[in-house]
């Protein structure tokens, strides 16, 4: 009946191996926008059994159902709220950055996280020293394995520190604060004091002073990450960089290897990095503009 009502009238008519992603995913959006979040995750799974079975017994090749999972809107944004359209992402940024009276380096805490889309907890601790050739063809931040999330005995194995590709904005958000930071050490220092971080509630009281409580929270620029860039993936079928964008928020497979996974497909994390930022901060103003003038 499921299937009958929301997903016959726009793919009941096509061969079942001629069905690409986005007309699967155009039918579940049609869903939420009815404010169906969890009949929506529902009506993807049914169409992706369908399609398991297809495989099975040689009909189709592919599950374009499963393409588009991470593209769905969470079932429960109460835990972790995050505007997951670009326009809407972008007028987050926007707000965060327009507030006055503002700690410079809780302003670029926030760009840089938005453009990572790291955990803000790796973000307020970011140090100098971990940023690699900023002024070379492959910069990185190379985030040791003690500050990732992880189990104790992985967390003290440096094989799983962390290596993400940084984009042109990153880059330069990161020259920023070097440039503005009195810490030898930290890239975003406190207010009081050079010789610690920004604290841990720092960012969490910038979104809510900025009119953000219930929509976004610092965390959710994961999930605005991850779900405006698997529409991306499902929209242009290509069902490998889903994979990617996992390794990109270090989500690491069980049972592959710590070193595997810090290098795996970094040629395509770097572009589909710079895609992001890209699409993230077109209009926006370069990180200068967000220090003390």
């Amino acid at each position: 009946m499921r299937l009958e009502e929301n997903m016959f009238p726009i793919i009941g008519a096509t061969p079942i191996d001629s069905i690409k992603p986005p007309q699967i995913l155009e039918a579940i959006r049609q869903i939420e926008a009815r404010g169906a979040k969890e009949m929506a995750h529902r009506v993807r799974t049914h169409t992706s059994d369908v399609f398991v079975w297809a495989i099975a017994s040689g009909i189709c090749q592919q599950d374009p159902a499963a393409i588009i999972r991470k593209a769905l809107k969470p079932t429960d944004p109460k835990l972790r709220p995050a505007c997951t359209k670009l326009k809407d992402a972008r007028k987050v940024l926007t707000s965060t950055e327009a507030l006055n009276d503002i700690w410079w380096a809780t302003r670029l805490a926030s760009r840089l996280l938005a453009l990572t889309a790291a955990r803000p907890g790796v973000i307020r601790v970011a140090e100098r020293a971990e940023f690699e050739d900023l002024d070379g063809k492959q910069p990185i931040w190379r985030i040791p394995a003690g500050k990732m999330k992880l189990t104790r005995e992985r967390k003290r194995d440096a094989a799983f520190e962390f290596v993400m590709p940084l984009s042109r904005q990153s880059v330069e958000t990161v020259k920023a604060a070097m440039e503005a930071s009195p810490s030898p050490q930290w890239l975003f220092p406190g207010i009081g004091s050079w010789r610690k971080a920004i604290s841990d509630s720092t960012l969490s009281k910038h979104y809510r002073d900025a009119g953000l409580a219930g929509r976004h929270v610092p965390h959710g620029w994961r999930s605005s990450f991850s779900t405006i860039m698997n529409e991306r993936a499902a929209l242009e079928d290509r069902e490998r960089d889903r994979a990617i964008i996992d390794l990109m928020l270090a989500h690491v497979p069980e049972g592959v290897e710590a070193a595997y996974n810090r290098a795996a497909y970094m040629p395509r994390r770097r572009e589909l990095a710079q895609v992001w930022a890209d699409l993230l901060m077109e209009g926006m103003p370069p990180p200068e503009t967000l220090l003390p003038r």
